[in-house]
């Protein structure tokens, strides 16, 4: 799994490349990943398509994978084991 993190969140960078994730800097890898940690970002709808960040998601490339699409996560008030958590589930919150 390559998880993309902006900048600030090196701290959880470390974390999860010591639990064996692929972690990159948004602003230095152009190729698609399949989750985005971010915290305090913008409104994306704000951005001109010139400035917009292009997320896009290596796990279409995979046919046989259950999941489609960039997962995004706000680290904000999230633990390390809450952001491997929503990681490995895909979701925020367990359904039931």
């Amino acid at each position: 799994m390559i998880v993309a993190i902006a900048r600030g969140l090196e701290g959880f960078k470390e974390k999860l490349e010591q639990r064996g994730y692929q972690v990159v800097y948004e602003d230095e890898y152009s190729y698609p990943v399949d989750a985005y940690i971010y915290i305090n970002h913008p409104n994306w709808m704000e951005f001109s398509d010139e400035i917009r960040p292009e997320l896009t998601s290596s796990i279409e490339k995979r046919s046989q994978h259950k999941h489609q699409g960039v997962l995004i996560i706000n680290a904000q008030n999230k633990s390390i084991d809450e952001i491997e958590q929503i990681l490995n589930n895909r979701v925020y919150s367990p359904l039931f």
